[in-house]
């Protein structure tokens, strides 16, 4: 079956720096909508938090669990955005007599944490690695993120020739021979 909402973009979920999933707020209520690999891979603009969108596409229904799916085979957007809001919540949805869509239980999109995974290997640490880690937990604190993002001290990350090195969570992008003049930077780009 085919679905035409319109809707407020609440949260978009990305994934390899592709929107993946969005929330939308519509007349039927908060819905959970996965973006179709073909809009993926056109890639989308404007898919943000407060804009306006008209989005198409399949309605699948699992009949065991009654639930049903949402896949989105496109996307346009309608308007600049209204607001900024950007809730965690998303509500799981079945058919009710009249085809309506009714809101039921919430279920929590989880949040993957921010972290910082550092080598702490001895080749890693003659190359800088304690350096860069007492940075990495400076710039953090002056920008008030020690507590949103983890600093995690980690065994080998197999470049051993490329210390110091570091991955960024959630986005699980690699980083070597990390310089200290690059952290300001990473910290900007990723947090």
């Amino acid at each position: 079956m085919e679905f035409n909402l319109t809707g407020t973009i609440q949260n978009v979920g990305i994934k390899d720096g592709r929107p993946k999933v969005i929330t939308l707020m519509t007349s039927l209520g908060l819905l959970l909508i996965k973006i179709s690999k073909q809009v993926r891979i056109i890639g989308i603009s404007d898919l943000a938090p407060g804009y306006q969108v008209k989005v198409t596409g399949q309605k699948k229904q699992d009949f065991k669990t009654g639930k049903i799916k949402l896949k989105a085979t496109q996307v346009l957007s309608s308007s600049k955005p209204i607001s900024t809001l950007t809730p965690s919540v998303s509500f799981n949805s079945q058919i009710d007599q009249d085809g309506e869509i009714p809101l039921t239980q919430p279920s929590v999109i989880p949040v993957k944490p921010a972290k910082i995974l550092i080598c702490q290997k001895s080749d890693c640490r003659k190359r800088g690695g304690d350096r860069v880690c007492s940075l990495l937990e400076k710039e953090l604190a002056q920008r008030g993120l020690e507590d949103q993002v983890t600093i995690q001290k980690t065994g080998c990350l197999k470049k051993c020739k490329s210390g110091p090195n570091l991955v960024m969570l959630p986005d699980k992008i690699h980083y070597s021979k990390v310089e200290s003049k690059q952290i300001p930077v990473l910290i900007d780009k990723h947090f």
